[in-house]
Protein backbone atom coordinates (compact mmCIF):
# COMPACT_ATOMS: atom_id res chain seq x y z
CA UNK A 1 0.00 0.00 0.00
CA UNK A 2 1.33 3.50 -0.63
CA UNK A 3 1.48 5.79 1.81
CA UNK A 4 0.02 9.70 0.45
CA UNK A 5 2.54 12.36 0.35
CA UNK A 6 1.89 15.16 3.08
CA UNK A 7 1.50 18.27 1.26
CA UNK A 8 4.01 21.04 2.04
CA UNK A 9 3.18 24.14 4.21
CA UNK A 10 2.46 27.04 2.52
CA UNK A 11 5.48 28.55 4.47
CA UNK A 12 7.91 26.07 3.33
CA UNK A 13 6.81 25.96 -0.35
CA UNK A 14 7.25 29.84 -0.42
CA UNK A 15 10.64 29.48 1.22
CA UNK A 16 11.50 27.01 -2.11
CA UNK A 17 10.13 28.74 -4.70
CA UNK A 18 12.06 31.70 -3.18
CA UNK A 19 15.38 29.47 -3.11
CA UNK A 20 14.71 28.75 -6.76
CA UNK A 21 14.73 32.41 -7.97
CA UNK A 22 17.78 33.09 -6.01
CA UNK A 23 19.57 30.44 -7.84
CA UNK A 24 18.39 31.76 -11.13
CA UNK A 25 19.30 35.13 -10.33
CA UNK A 26 22.79 34.31 -9.19
CA UNK A 27 23.53 32.03 -12.22
CA UNK A 28 26.33 33.17 -14.24
CA UNK A 29 24.39 30.92 -17.04
CA UNK A 30 21.35 32.91 -17.12
CA UNK A 31 19.36 30.16 -18.64
CA UNK A 32 18.89 26.91 -16.53
CA UNK A 33 17.21 23.57 -17.52
CA UNK A 34 14.91 21.82 -15.20
CA UNK A 35 17.33 19.13 -14.29
CA UNK A 36 20.13 21.91 -13.29
CA UNK A 37 17.60 23.83 -10.93
CA UNK A 38 16.30 20.47 -9.15
CA UNK A 39 19.92 19.41 -8.06
CA UNK A 40 21.38 23.04 -7.07
CA UNK A 41 18.27 23.17 -4.92
CA UNK A 42 18.19 19.50 -3.79
CA UNK A 43 14.38 18.95 -4.91
CA UNK A 44 13.03 15.80 -6.75
CA UNK A 45 12.07 17.17 -10.22
CA UNK A 46 8.12 17.03 -9.88
CA UNK A 47 8.50 19.53 -6.93
CA UNK A 48 10.99 21.43 -8.99
CA UNK A 49 8.99 21.74 -11.88
CA UNK A 50 5.50 22.23 -9.71
CA UNK A 51 6.97 25.00 -8.38
CA UNK A 52 8.88 26.88 -11.58
CA UNK A 53 5.18 26.41 -13.55
CA UNK A 54 3.67 28.50 -10.96
CA UNK A 55 6.33 31.02 -11.12
CA UNK A 56 6.65 31.51 -14.52
CA UNK A 57 2.32 31.90 -14.59
CA UNK A 58 3.08 34.59 -12.32
CA UNK A 59 5.75 36.26 -14.41
CA UNK A 60 8.19 36.07 -11.92
CA UNK A 61 10.26 33.78 -14.03
CA UNK A 62 10.45 32.89 -18.10
CA UNK A 63 10.75 30.38 -20.04
CA UNK A 64 12.20 29.04 -23.26
CA UNK A 65 12.22 25.56 -24.50
CA UNK A 66 15.23 25.36 -25.31
CA UNK A 67 17.50 28.11 -23.53
CA UNK A 68 15.50 26.99 -20.16
CA UNK A 69 14.45 29.37 -17.45
CA UNK A 70 15.19 33.06 -16.67
CA UNK A 71 14.26 35.89 -14.42
CA UNK A 72 10.81 36.63 -15.53
CA UNK A 73 9.39 40.47 -15.90
CA UNK A 74 7.22 40.66 -12.84
CA UNK A 75 10.20 40.70 -10.73
CA UNK A 76 11.83 44.06 -12.56
CA UNK A 77 8.54 45.66 -11.92
CA UNK A 78 8.32 44.92 -8.69
CA UNK A 79 12.38 46.06 -7.87
CA UNK A 80 11.12 49.74 -9.42
CA UNK A 81 8.47 49.47 -6.44
CA UNK A 82 10.71 48.81 -3.62
CA UNK A 83 12.61 51.52 -3.50
CA UNK A 84 11.36 54.58 -1.74
CA UNK A 85 9.98 57.55 -3.75
CA UNK A 86 11.40 56.74 -6.93
CA UNK A 87 13.13 54.32 -8.86
CA UNK A 88 17.18 54.33 -7.67
CA UNK A 89 18.11 54.06 -11.38
CA UNK A 90 15.81 56.42 -12.59
CA UNK A 91 16.85 58.72 -10.09
CA UNK A 92 21.06 58.31 -10.17
CA UNK A 93 20.91 58.41 -14.01
CA UNK A 94 21.82 62.04 -14.99
CA UNK A 95 24.70 62.02 -12.03
CA UNK A 96 26.34 59.06 -12.79
CA UNK A 97 26.27 59.99 -16.57
CA UNK A 98 28.35 63.25 -15.19
CA UNK A 99 30.60 60.71 -12.83
CA UNK A 100 31.50 59.00 -15.98
CA UNK A 101 32.04 61.72 -18.26
CA UNK A 102 34.47 63.67 -15.07
CA UNK A 103 36.31 61.06 -14.68
CA UNK A 104 36.69 59.31 -17.99
CA UNK A 105 36.33 55.94 -16.30
CA UNK A 106 33.65 52.90 -16.03
CA UNK A 107 30.96 54.05 -13.43
CA UNK A 108 28.61 51.19 -11.90
CA UNK A 109 25.82 51.27 -9.81
CA UNK A 110 25.06 48.44 -6.91
CA UNK A 111 22.03 47.57 -4.66
CA UNK A 112 21.93 45.26 -1.92
CA UNK A 113 19.58 42.26 -2.21
CA UNK A 114 19.91 40.77 1.15
CA UNK A 115 23.16 39.11 1.25
CA UNK A 116 24.42 40.03 -1.90
CA UNK A 117 24.56 42.71 -4.52
CA UNK A 118 23.33 43.13 -8.03
CA UNK A 119 24.37 45.37 -10.62
CA UNK A 120 21.48 48.14 -11.42
CA UNK A 121 23.03 50.64 -13.86
CA UNK A 122 26.48 50.60 -15.77
CA UNK A 123 27.97 53.88 -17.69
CA UNK A 124 30.91 53.93 -20.42
CA UNK A 125 32.94 56.92 -19.84
CA UNK A 126 35.05 58.74 -22.56
CA UNK A 127 38.44 56.92 -21.90
CA UNK A 128 39.38 54.34 -24.89
CA UNK A 129 39.83 51.46 -22.43
CA UNK A 130 36.60 50.81 -20.45
CA UNK A 131 36.93 48.14 -17.77
CA UNK A 132 33.52 46.03 -18.66
CA UNK A 133 33.63 44.32 -15.18
CA UNK A 134 29.97 43.65 -14.35
CA UNK A 135 26.96 43.69 -16.33
CA UNK A 136 23.06 45.01 -15.43
CA UNK A 137 21.67 41.99 -13.04
CA UNK A 138 25.29 40.31 -12.35
CA UNK A 139 24.84 39.19 -8.62
CA UNK A 140 27.71 38.71 -6.45
CA UNK A 141 27.94 38.55 -2.81
CA UNK A 142 28.19 41.10 -0.16
CA UNK A 143 32.22 41.84 0.16
CA UNK A 144 32.95 41.18 -3.58
CA UNK A 145 34.35 44.18 -4.90
CA UNK A 146 34.38 47.89 -4.08
CA UNK A 147 30.35 48.59 -4.13
CA UNK A 148 29.68 44.95 -2.33
CA UNK A 149 32.31 45.77 0.11
CA UNK A 150 31.19 49.69 0.74
CA UNK A 151 27.89 48.52 1.40
CA UNK A 152 29.44 46.09 4.06
CA UNK A 153 31.62 47.83 5.89
CA UNK A 154 28.89 50.56 6.11
CA UNK A 155 26.59 47.71 7.95
CA UNK A 156 26.19 47.01 12.35
CA UNK A 157 28.78 44.76 13.07
CA UNK A 158 26.47 42.08 14.14
CA UNK A 159 24.82 41.97 10.88
CA UNK A 160 28.24 41.83 9.01
CA UNK A 161 28.86 39.12 10.97
CA UNK A 162 25.52 37.14 9.73
CA UNK A 163 26.40 37.96 6.44
CA UNK A 164 29.78 36.68 6.32
CA UNK A 165 28.21 33.35 7.57
CA UNK A 166 25.84 32.63 4.94
CA UNK A 167 28.14 34.31 1.85
CA UNK A 168 31.12 32.10 3.86
CA UNK A 169 30.73 28.87 1.42
CA UNK A 170 30.81 30.82 -1.56
CA UNK A 171 33.71 33.30 -1.02
CA UNK A 172 36.37 30.85 -1.99
CA UNK A 173 35.48 31.37 -5.39
CA UNK A 174 36.82 35.07 -4.48
CA UNK A 175 39.63 34.00 -3.36
CA UNK A 176 38.39 35.52 -0.18
CA UNK A 177 37.81 34.00 3.70
CA UNK A 178 35.51 35.38 6.05
CA UNK A 179 38.80 37.37 7.83
CA UNK A 180 39.92 38.96 4.40
CA UNK A 181 36.64 40.18 4.43
CA UNK A 182 36.67 41.58 8.01
CA UNK A 183 40.36 43.31 7.22
CA UNK A 184 38.92 45.21 4.52
CA UNK A 185 35.84 46.06 6.00
CA UNK A 186 38.13 48.02 8.61
CA UNK A 187 40.50 49.30 5.98
CA UNK A 188 37.74 50.85 4.48
CA UNK A 189 36.13 52.30 7.43
CA UNK A 190 39.54 53.84 8.18
CA UNK A 191 39.24 55.33 4.96
CA UNK A 192 36.61 57.03 5.78
CA UNK A 193 34.19 54.67 4.21
CA UNK A 194 35.98 54.61 0.81
CA UNK A 195 36.49 51.11 -0.45
CA UNK A 196 39.29 50.33 -2.91
CA UNK A 197 39.60 47.04 -4.53
CA UNK A 198 43.17 46.72 -6.36
CA UNK A 199 43.21 43.62 -8.68
CA UNK A 200 40.84 41.13 -6.15
CA UNK A 201 37.29 41.28 -8.02
CA UNK A 202 38.93 41.93 -12.07
CA UNK A 203 42.53 40.97 -12.60
CA UNK A 204 44.87 44.89 -13.36
CA UNK A 205 41.74 46.80 -12.42
CA UNK A 206 41.33 49.09 -9.61
CA UNK A 207 37.89 50.59 -8.50
CA UNK A 208 36.93 52.88 -5.48
CA UNK A 209 33.36 52.48 -4.08
CA UNK A 210 31.25 54.57 -2.32
CA UNK A 211 28.23 53.17 -0.01
CA UNK A 212 24.49 55.07 -0.49
CA UNK A 213 21.97 55.38 2.30
CA UNK A 214 18.79 55.70 2.80
CA UNK A 215 16.52 58.49 4.80
CA UNK A 216 17.10 55.97 7.42
CA UNK A 217 21.23 56.16 7.33
CA UNK A 218 20.73 52.46 6.04
CA UNK A 219 23.38 51.51 3.04
CA UNK A 220 21.29 49.81 0.44
CA UNK A 221 23.45 50.59 -2.38
CA UNK A 222 27.09 51.66 -3.82
CA UNK A 223 28.63 53.38 -6.92
CA UNK A 224 31.70 52.93 -7.82
CA UNK A 225 34.21 53.83 -10.54
CA UNK A 226 36.50 51.33 -11.98
CA UNK A 227 39.64 51.46 -14.44
CA UNK A 228 42.66 50.08 -15.36
CA UNK A 229 45.11 49.72 -12.65
CA UNK A 230 47.90 52.15 -13.60
CA UNK A 231 45.82 54.85 -14.77
CA UNK A 232 44.68 54.75 -10.73
CA UNK A 233 47.76 56.49 -9.23
CA UNK A 234 47.53 57.88 -6.29
CA UNK A 235 46.59 61.36 -6.37
CA UNK A 236 43.86 60.54 -8.90
CA UNK A 237 42.57 58.38 -6.56
CA UNK A 238 42.32 61.52 -3.97
CA UNK A 239 40.59 63.11 -6.75
CA UNK A 240 37.78 60.39 -7.49
CA UNK A 241 37.06 59.90 -3.94
CA UNK A 242 36.34 62.98 -3.62
CA UNK A 243 34.14 63.20 -6.95
CA UNK A 244 32.78 59.98 -5.44
CA UNK A 245 31.43 61.48 -2.29
CA UNK A 246 30.07 64.21 -3.84
CA UNK A 247 27.77 61.78 -6.15
CA UNK A 248 27.04 59.58 -3.48
CA UNK A 249 25.76 63.07 -1.58
CA UNK A 250 23.79 64.39 -4.58
CA UNK A 251 22.15 61.09 -4.84
CA UNK A 252 21.29 60.38 -1.10
CA UNK A 253 19.67 64.16 -1.43
CA UNK A 254 17.54 63.27 -4.19
CA UNK A 255 16.76 59.86 -2.23
CA UNK A 256 15.28 62.30 0.80
CA UNK A 257 12.88 64.53 -1.76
Amino acid sequence: MSIPSVPEAPAQTVGRAVQLLRIIASSQARDLKLIDIAAMASLDKSTAQRLLTRLVHERLLARDSVRGYRLGPLLYELGLAAFPESNLREVSQDVLHELAQTTGDMVFLVVRSGTDTVCLNRIAGNYPIQTMTRTEGDRHPLGVGAGGLSILAAMHDSDIDMAIKAIEPRLHAYQLTGDSLWAAVETTRSQGDISIDEGNAALDVTAIGRVIRDHSRTPIAAIFVATISHRMALERQRRVIQQLVDCAKVIEDMLLR
